[in-house]
C-alpha cells in the first residue's frame, strides 16, 4: 500500500518523515492552502532533496508554470484539485508528467467523470467534497466507492485520521492502492506529527499483509513454485521481442516451451541496451524497425496463460519502463501472467525507495544482477531485499557467448555459492555451448542462454528450428 504524506513545506520535518516507512510526499504549490510552498530557495532545497516519491499539488495552475516547478522540484507526480480538463491532462502527458487526478466525491454521479480521464493519468485520488478548493479535513462515505468501475488505480484522501486504522482495513477495493495523510497528522499547517505517522504506518501496512494472507489474495509466484521443485539444473533462455519478425514473439514462447526450456525472459527492445553484446544489440535495433513496442508487447502477451504453463520474465531497461509508467507496467505484468522483470540498468538504493513497494503489492518479482565486482555486502543486502532468484551475471563485460569460463570466473561462482544465500542464484552471460552450460549448472541452480538463442533465432527458418539449434549447441538431448 502507498503512503503519501501531503502538505510538507519545513526542511526538518520532511527529512524527519521521509525516514519513515513511507512512499510519496506531497508538496503544495496552491496559494490558497496553508500549506503553500512558497517560491523561495529554502524550500527548493529541501523538496529537491527528499527522496521519496515527489508529488507536486496544483489547482487550476498555468501549464507552463506546472511544467517550471516540475523541473525545478524534480517531481514525479503532478496532482490536479481544480477544474482541470481530461484534455488539459493530456497535455501534460504528453510534456512527458505522470499525472494524478483528484475528485471531490459526495456520491456515485461524482464518480461518472472519471472515465473521461482515464487515458492520461496514473491515478485518481478521491477526496470529500467541499466548499473549496483543497480538503475539508472530513470524511467521505467508502461505500460510494464500491461503484467505481474504472481502470484507474486511486488513493483515499479525506480526514484519515489514527483511528481510521479498522474503517480501512474492513475496506476493499480492487483498485485502492494507497492512502493520503494530511491534517489529521499535524502539530501545525505542514509540520507532521511523525509520531503518530509512524505508529499508522506501521499498523496499516501490518493490517493490510495480514489481509492479503488470510484471504489467500496473492497466488505463489511461478518462479517460486520452480524453484521449489526443481533445485538444481534449470535452464531459462532469452530472447527478444518482435526478432526477427515482430509477430514470432508468442510462438518462440511455445517452441521453447515444446521442448521443455524451464523459464524464458523475453527482451524488450531497447535503442541503448548497454548491458547487451552485439548480437542482442542487433536484435533490438531490428525489433524497434519491426515496430515492436511495450505497448505492443503487452497486447501479443495479453492470451499467454491460455497455453504457455513456464515463468515468463520481462528484461529491459528502465527508460521504456518509466516511459510507460511504473505502476501501470506492473499491472500489465500481472493482468498478461508476467511473473518478474529484470531491469539492469536499476539502482539498487531506487529500487527499495521508489519501486518495490510497488511491484510488492503486485506480487511481482523484482530480479537484480550481481557480478564479479558486487561486494559481499552489497549481495547480502539483495539477498534480503529480494525475492525469486539472483541473477549471477558471468564477468561485468557485456553479454555474448563464450568458449570456457576462466579460473578467476569460477572462483567467483565459489564464493558465491559458499554465501549460503537465501535465494537461489542463476548464471547468465556467456553460455553458449556444453561446457559453459556444465560450469553453470555446477555452482548454481541454473544458466540463463541469451545471445546464442537470439543468434540462432536470426540464422533460422523459425523459431523452432532455433531451439533445435540451442539444444543440440549446448548438447542437451532434450529438457524434459
Amino acid at each position: 500500500m502507498i503512503v503519501k504524506v501531503c502538505g510538507m513545506r519545513d526542511g526538518d520535518n520532511i527529512r524527519a518523515v521521509e525516514r519513515l516507512d513511507i512512499n510519496w510526499m506531497g508538496f503544495i504549490f496552491y496559494p490558497g492552502s496553508p500549506r503553500f510552498v512558497p517560491d523561495e530557495a529554502k524550500y527548493y532545497t529541501a523538496i529537491q532533496s527528499c527522496r521519496k516519491v515527489r508529488v507536486g499539488v496544483f489547482v487550476n495552475e498555468d501549464r507552463d508554470e506546472i511544467l517550471r516547478k516540475v523541473m525545478k522540484y524534480r517531481l514525479d507526480y503532478v496532482q490536479l484539485h481544480g477544474d482541470e480538463s481530461a484534455d488539459f491532462c493530456r497535455r501534460l502527458q504528453e510534456d512527458g508528467c505522470a499525472v494524478i487526478k483528484a475528485f471531490a466525491i459526495s456520491s456515485e454521479k461524482d464518480l461518472h467523470q472519471t472515465a473521461d480521464y482515464e487515458p492520461f493519468v496514473t491515478h485518481f485520488l478521491f477526496d470529500t467534497k467541499g466548499s473549496k478548493w483543497g480538503g475539508t479535513g472530513r470524511r467521505f462515505d467508502w461505500s460510494v466507492l464500491d461503484a467505481y468501475r474504472g481502470g484507474v488505480p486511486f488513493l483515499l484522501s479525506g480526514g484519515i485520521g489514527p483511528e481510521h486504522i479498522e474503517d480501512l482495513a474492513a475496506f476493499h477495493h480492487p483498485l485502492m492502492v494507497g492512502v493520503d495523510l494530511n491534517s489529521r497528522f499535524e502539530l501545525s499547517p505542514a509540520i507532521k506529527d511523525t509520531a503518530e505517522i509512524d505508529a499508522f504506518v506501521r499498523r496499516i501496512k501490518k493490517t493490510v499483509r495480514k489481509y492479503k494472507l488470510s484471504n489467500n489474495n496473492i497466488k505463489m509466484n511461478r518462479i517460486t513454485q520452480l524453484f521449489e521443485t526443481k533445485k538444481s539444473g534449470i535452464l531459462s533462455v532469452y530472447f527478444t521481442a518482435g526478432y526477427p519478425a515482430l509477430d514470432d514473439t508468442r510462438r518462440a514462447l511455445a517452441a521453447l516451451q515444446s521442448q521443455g526450456i524451464d523459464m524464458v525472459e523475453i527482451g524488450i527492445p531497447f535503442s541503448d541496451p548497454m548491458a547487451d553484446g552485439t548480437v542482442i544489440q542487433q536484435a533490438n535495433t531490428q525489433a524497434l524497425r519491426n515496430g515492436m513496442s511495450l505497448r505492443l508487447l503487452f497486447e501479443q502477451l495479453k492470451d499467454m496463460r491460455q497455453t504457455i504453463r513456464f515463468p515468463v520474465i520481462l528484461m529491459g531497461y528502465l527508460n521504456p519502463v518509466m516511459q510507460f509508467g511504473f505502476e501501470a507496467f506492473c499491472r500489465s505484468c500481472v493482468e498478461t501472467g508476467i511473473d518478474g522483470v529484470i531491469i539492469p540498468d536499476l539502482p539498487f538504493a531506487d529500487y527499495l525507495v521508489d519501486y518495490k513497494d510497488i511491484a510488492d503489492r503486485y506480487a511481482l518479482k523484482i530480479i537484480l544482477l550481481i557480478s564479479p565486482e558486487t561486494s559481499e555486502e552489497r549481495i547480502r543486502r539483495i539477498d534480503h531485499h529480494t525475492s525469486g532468484f539472483i541473477y549471477m551475471v558471468s564477468s561485468a563485460s557485456t553479454t555474448g557467448a563464450q568458449n570456457r569460463f576462466s579460473t578467476d570466473v569460477e572462483d567467483y561462482f565459489q564464493r558465491i555459492h559458499g554465501m549460503n544465500l537465501t535465494n537461489p542464484q542463476l548464471i547468465g552471460f556467456g553460455i553458449g555451448n556444453h561446457e559453459t552450460l556444465q560450469m553453470a549448472m555446477k555452482h548454481a541452480s541454473g544458466a540463463i542462454v541469451g545471445s546464442k538463442f537470439v543468434e540462432l533465432l536470426g540464422e533460422s527458418a523459425n523459431p523452432e528450428e532455433a531451439v533445435t539449434g540451442l539444444l543440440k549447441a549446448l548438447e542437451i538431448v532434450s529438457c524434459e
